[in-house]
């Protein structure tokens, strides 16, 4: 998913005595209110067509999905709208669901007498076609090529959009898929072109939250949002989104906390465990100083505030967790979160140049590793992220099923030296001079240059542009930078206008198909694969990997292996550089309590609450 990281947290750590406050009491029973903040507001509620993180988190106070993640197992599904997982037919390739009896919508004025309705299996049906026939839709790619009959449905809804409106495009949505069924009210069938075992965390995503069509159809749907979620919206303006507990949501006890949660002493009790979840809109260093006053819940730590809250020598050493936190920190009890996100920073390489891709042979090869062996990733880490984050040494991020068995790539670390040598060896004239490398084309006899495009423009990206021209400098390579704004820098990316490309994936969910998907060579026409690389071979291996289930041990062993295969691959022509796992460091006052970090829940907000009841 292409989406800024979120320094929004949901998380606690160590068990602590707690003082809980009394809900679902009295009249006069003071709420809970859980003082959170963003930095901007969302880009959109409307599921189908957020594309970013912080419009996806906020969305999902109101909406829910057939399954969710477990809040005590990170990446475990469990159902939620659903009242058990499906049932799978492998040779119909059909998951079959069935829906929980006490499911109703929020009240919203697009429904009869203002009053919300149960949940019906249509409903389920309606939300999959509108976000396959959306013409903006973010989500479509979860489910292109795999549920029978909805590319050809997608198909129609755009033509006719685009040829004869939004009455023909909303009449469209009235056609039938083959592979969408409503069985009965409460029972609902979704049949597959193919096997696809990412379908179940494909609908715990908020892609694919369920919506009324009452409420879709109308104009401003994308800032009212109506859903089954614990949560409705009570205020958005330009400095608040708040959230207030949804009374139409069923009976939903908190269960299953582990005994050294410090959610632990909530056990039974109804969810929400809040009231009210409020977020000001508010500049960075806003957040850092309304944390210190106490006034806000959580903090998501930048490079910047590392200095001010956490011993700079410890991160650098590597140590993890409250050990982190400088001793006047220590006094307030304020609790670190110390988590590794699923984000790999990387340079795509443009295959198709002539100079660094595939064309140039073992000359491009050789220039592609020894950029990959100039680069000091862990010093990186050091200058730009606040020592949160650890080098990339593979595709799969820490954490993630097949991390192990995909093994570290050999061009993917710090050894200038052996760059200059395969630089060498390739054929290529290195000359130095006071210390410092050129290296020469040797058919034109200049200087190699490699234009790298960033997807931002501003002073970090001065700064970084500066140092990883310092960094190709070390094998004789001059690297110069192009700031774009991050819709130029889309465009030059689906167009392959560069030589190479800054970027950035977080997973969707947690699976190494996710990110092994980026190199698969039809992806180049998706936008997918910005890099362009094509190789039969690595193709061949992706289409039997997506295929397989890590939770059948066979297939999991065999999918091992296939990682394997594919980093040798990779390594070998090496049409990316890897830089960084990202690591989030995230503080909480010590009268906040949530669940444990997930970063493929989004659906969390639900287990936040306040201690001290304020």
């Amino acid at each position: 998913m292409r989406r800024t990281l979120l320094l929004l947290a949901l998380f606690a750590s160590a068990a602590t005595t707690i003082d809980v406050p009394a809900r679902a009491g009295p009249a006069d029973t003071p709420p809970i209110i859980v003082p959170l903040a963003e930095s901007e507001l969302p880009k959109t509620l409307d599921p189908h067509l957020a594309g970013d993180t912080i419009s996806m988190s906020q969305l999902m106070h109101a909406y829910e999905c057939l399954l969710e993640y477990d809040p005590f197992q990170p990446g475990m599904l469990q159902p939620c709208l659903a009242e058990s997982m499906p049932r799978y037919d492998s040779e119909q390739r059909t998951y079959t669901f069935k829906l929980r009896k006490d499911v109703r919508f929020a009240d919203a004025a697009c429904f009869e007498g203002a009053k919300g309705r149960a949940l019906v299996a249509s409903d389920v049906v309606w939300s999959i076609k509108r976000l396959a026939a959306l013409p903006e839709s973010e989500g479509f790619w979860l489910f292109e090529g795999i549920i029978a009959g909805l590319d050809d449905f997608r198909e129609a809804a755009l033509e006719a959009h685009e040829s004869d409106g939004e009455a023909a495009w909303r009449k469209c949505l009235q056609r039938d898929v083959a592979g969408l069924r409503v069985i009965d009210d409460r029972t609902v069938a979704f049949q597959l072109a193919k096997s696809y075992p990412q379908f179940l965390h494909a609908m715990a995503m908020g892609y694919t939250a369920i919506i009324p069509h009452e409420g879709a159809l109308a104009p401003n749907f994308a800032t009212a949002p109506v859903g089954t979620g614990p949560f409705v919206l009570d205020k958005l303006t330009p400095d608040v989104i708040a959230w207030r507990r949804n009374r139409n949501f069923r009976k939903t006890l908190l269960s299953g906390v582990p005994a050294d949660s410090r959610l632990r002493p909530f056990e039974g009790r109804p969810l929400p465990l809040a009231d009210e979840i409020r977020y000001e809109i508010l500049p960075d260093d806003e957040h850092v100083r309304r944390f210190k006053a106490g006034t806000l819940a959580v903090l998501g730590l930048t490079r910047e505030d590392v200095k001010v809250f956490l011993d700079e020598d410890l991160v650098k050493k590597g140590e993890r967790g409250q050990a982190l936190l400088k001793p006047e920190w220590q006094k307030r009890s304020i609790v670190v979160v110390d988590s590794d996100d699923p984000y790999l920073s990387y340079i795509a390489f443009n295959m198709q140049d002539s100079v660094f891709g595939a064309e140039a042979a073992e000359r491009g090869r050789a220039l592609r590793k020894a950029l990959c062996l100039s680069i000091d990733r862990q010093a990186y880490v050091e200058k730009f992220l606040g020592g949160l984050a650890r080098p990339a040494d593979r595709l799969v991020p820490l954490g993630t099923p097949g991390y192990e068995a995909a093994g570290a790539l050999t061009n993917q670390r710090h050894d200038s030296a052996h760059g200059r040598k395969l630089l060498q060896q390739a054929g290529f004239k290195l000359l130095e001079t006071d210390g410092k490398w050129t290296t020469l084309d040797p058919e034109t006899g200049d200087q190699v240059v490699l234009t790298v495009q960033l997807r931002r423009s501003d002073k970090h990206a001065t700064e970084q542009g500066e140092w990883l021209e310092s960094q190709a400098a070390q094998v004789g390579i001059k690297l110069q930078v192009e700031q774009n704004s991050f819709s130029k820098w889309l465009q030059r990316t689906h167009e392959g206008d560069g030589q190479a490309f800054d970027s950035g994936w977080i997973l969707d969910y947690p699976d190494a198909q996710n990110v092994m998907q980026l190199l698969y060579g039809p992806n180049a026409e998706t936008g997918l694969n910005y890099a362009r690389f094509s190789d039969e071979k690595y193709d061949a291996l992706y289409q039997e990997l997506a295929r397989l289930d890590d939770v059948i041990d066979e297939q999991r062993r065999r999918k091992g292996a296939l990682l394997a295969s594919m980093h040798q691959i990779v390594d070998h022509e090496t049409p990316w550089v890897t830089l960084t796992f990202h690591r989030r460091v995230v503080l909480h006052q010590s009268d906040h309590i949530a669940a444990p970090p997930d970063p493929f829940n989004f659906a969390a907000a639900k287990y936040k609450t306040m201690t001290s009841g304020k």
